[in-house]
């Protein structure tokens, strides 16, 4: 467990890969925009391959209305995600493996697992990249975060909490939870926290990070909480703010 204490400027999380600007998933966005980590969703296909993929069908992203564990690998070669912000051509959805080989350091990589069940695999993918220094997982049950942080010791692991919690009874015992397992942090949703929850976490060593955190007033309220990492779709958003803050104080 880290002695966190109020980040001066807290780190930017592209959240599913800059989804407010581009197809989910497209790693580079997020290395271009100087984003501290990308966050993205692991789930398996039919045959067992770990892929990128927030959904637990394909039919938003490629206009396929098969479930992801439908389909094979081989099958899912075939699709693309549509960019619906018109901006980029069609893009293949990435397998976790590809990921973690295409972005090799230059950016933390955040972890959510919708899909439970794929702890081990993903902590065998993760190890096998050598990418344990630089990836961040985010899970919801208490046992599955304890099960990441043992199995990846270098990384870091948050508990994540929803706006209705399911596995906490709230964020005051997330903290409690999350210190007991000697995670890094814990990762609630924005509109959960107060100044004090934020003031507690960091009171017994854990960092604070809030998702997902768009709107103009939301980037504001989240910079005020003195939060330690912003999960954003838009993330030039949310460095013009720290930048826009910076200038005022200077």
């Amino acid at each position: 467990m880290t002695n966190a204490v109020p980040a001066a400027t807290p780190e930017v999380i592209s959240h599913r890969t800059n989804a407010g600007d581009v197809p989910e998933n497209t790693l580079d966005a997020a290395m271009r925009d100087g984003c501290a980590a990308v966050e993205v969703d692991v789930r398996a296909t039919r045959d067992g391959v770990l892929v990128l993929m927030h959904d637990e069908t394909l039919e938003r992203m490629t206009g396929d209305p098969r479930r992801l564990d439908a389909v094979t690998l081989e099958e899912l070669r075939g699709l693309r995600v549509r960019d619906p912000h018109g901006v980029l051509d069609a893009q293949p959805i990435p397998t976790l493996a590809e990921a973690l080989a295409h972005l090799d350091g230059r950016i933390a990589i955040e972890i959510d697992l919708p899909m439970r069940g794929l702890e081990a695999a993903i902590v065998r993918e993760v190890q096998a990249a050598h990418a344990e220094a630089w990836t961040w997982f985010t899970a919801h049950p208490p046992e599955d975060a304890a099960f990441l942080h043992h199995a990846c010791p270098g990384a870091r692991t948050y508990l994540s909490v929803a706006p209705r919690p399911t596995w906490v009874r709230d964020l005051e015992d997330a903290i409690e939870v999350a210190t007991r397992l000697r995670l890094h942090g814990i990762n609630p949703s924005l509109e959960a926290v107060a100044p004090s929850t934020v003031a507690k976490a960091h009171e017994r060593g854990l960092a604070v990070g809030v998702w997902t955190v768009n709107a103009p007033a939301d980037i504001e309220r989240a910079l005020d909480l003195d939060v330690d990492a912003i999960t954003t779709d838009v993330p030039a958003r949310v460095f013009e703010a720290i930048r826009r803050r910076a200038r005022n104080d200077g």
